[in-house]
């Protein structure tokens, strides 16, 4: 299910395995060195460090072995009946490592750079730079077995389970990003990020779940939730075997998680105000006003993503992009 660390950083190919976009390796042009300079935020998919290379400064974030009910697919699928070649293939395209890899990797590919945080590649964090970040941190109270999700950490061997063929533990993948400040909501940013929604989806990628807090200078900096096509719940040519209930549940999912990252957009801004009006975070004309939906239809629903994934009539779900129709075959 992941990456083994090569004998040498030549041997790095740019990852995930599977059909579509993929991330490069960072290029340490040399062996590896990395200085942690302090914790940012942790996560339940991913924990980030502050960190310094070749003199430069960089988000380095460090991605849990999350289990396999955090890897994205089809609502109606159950998790227990998935076999070992199943779970590898869910995993190339959901895990939220790959997941994030393969949303960066659309966008340097089809040069849309600019609707995302400045993205520098992966790493696989060797043995020592490992050590060196455990004891630095120890006494800091972070979730640092890397584990299971946050909630959960330690609670599962995951990793201990994914062993290579010598036996060594799968090393520790991380993102390197730009670093910088979380924003602030405004009616001027929450246009921007809605409109970043929409240009995301024609590119094929989306189950955005856009939060403020995944916002770093003015751009969204998490992917770690994404589906980018093409994927095994958007391409059901890609698995001849399905059958055509499968097939029409793919469907389906793919409209909801679409609409849903406009829900959650109206969820965002409804949590922002509420903290403007009752917590006193700002005053009145700190409200945003800007909604996913007209008249924030959805919103007033109380709507989310996870009921409406249960909605018993399919044909509600709809959305204003179809991401299925971005040509990935072509990117460029």
């Amino acid at each position: 299910l992941y990456p083994q660390m090569p004998d040498s950083p030549a041997d790095l190919v740019p990852l995930p395995l599977c059909d579509g976009p993929k991330l490069k390796p960072f290029d340490f042009k040399g062996p590896q060195k990395i200085e942690f300079i302090e914790s940012l935020g942790q996560g339940s998919h991913s924990q980030v460090f502050k960190v310094k290379i070749l003199g430069d400064i960089y988000a380095l974030k460090l991605f849990r072995f999350v289990t396999p009910d955090c890897f994205y697919g089809p609502a109606d699928w159950n998790e227990g009946e998935w076999t070992g070649d199943t779970l590898g293939t869910i995993c190339q395209y959901s895990e939220p490592f790959y997941a994030e890899c393969r949303a960066f990797g659309r966008l340097q590919e089809s040069g849309h750079t600019e609707l995302a945080t400045d993205c520098f590649g992966y790493i696989l964090l060797d043995d020592e730079h490992e050590q060196i970040m455990r004891d630095q941190f120890k006494d800091a109270g972070l979730a640092l077995t890397f584990n299971g999700e946050y909630e959960a950490d330690g609670c599962y061997d995951v990793r201990g389970e994914n062993r290579g063929k010598d036996g060594k533990l799968p090393p520790i993948r991380g993102i390197l990003k730009e670093c910088g400040t979380q924003d602030k909501l405004n009616n001027k940013f929450a246009k921007k990020i809605k409109r970043d929604i929409h240009h995301l989806h024609q590119l094929g990628i989306f189950s955005i779940d856009p939060d403020i807090r995944q916002y770093v200078n003015g751009k969204i900096a998490d992917f770690s939730t994404t589906m980018t096509t093409p994927h095994f719940v958007t391409n059901p040519e890609l698995n001849p075997s399905l059958t055509p209930a499968m097939k029409t549940a793919m469907e389906h999912e793919t409209f909801v998680r679409t609409v849903a990252d406009y829900v959650d957009f109206d969820e965002m801004v409804d949590y922002w105000n509420r903290e403007v009006e009752v917590y006193g975070m700002g005053s009145p004309k700190d409200k945003v006003t800007v909604s996913g939906y007209p008249n924030q239809i959805y919103c007033l629903l109380n709507w989310s993503k996870y009921n409406l994934r249960s909605m018993p009539h399919r044909d509600r779900a709809f959305a204003a992009t179809d991401p299925r129709l971005y040509d990935w075959k072509s990117p460029v």
